[in-house]
């Protein structure tokens, strides 16, 4: 049986924080209040990037028509989190 970690969401925030350093060449401070279009300048491409980058480091899968909707980083942060939950119950 494979063992799922749990992670809080500052240990995702931190994740997702390296994601955008790494593969969107942000710099600063990620903070959860922050929107992902106007304060992180993601266009749509950039926003599928980040979606991508998500998935292959929280071995998650984000669906289109939710990726859509998120607005600020905590939106982004609450869904790892709640498909990170469905992860461990799979396995549970």
């Amino acid at each position: 049986m494979t063992e799922i970690s749990i992670q809080t969401e500052e240990e995702i925030l931190a994740g997702i924080a390296a994601v955008a350093r790494e593969h969107l060449e942000f710099s600063g401070e990620l903070s959860p209040e922050m929107h992902l279009t106007e304060e992180l300048g993601l266009d749509s491409l950039r926003r599928l990037i980040l979606a991508a980058e998500v998935e292959n480091r929280f071995r998650v899968r984000l669906e289109e028509d939710v990726e859509g909707t998120l607005e600020t980083v905590a939106d982004l942060v609450r869904l790892v989190a709640a498909k990170l939950g469905e992860k461990r119950g799979e396995h549970a």
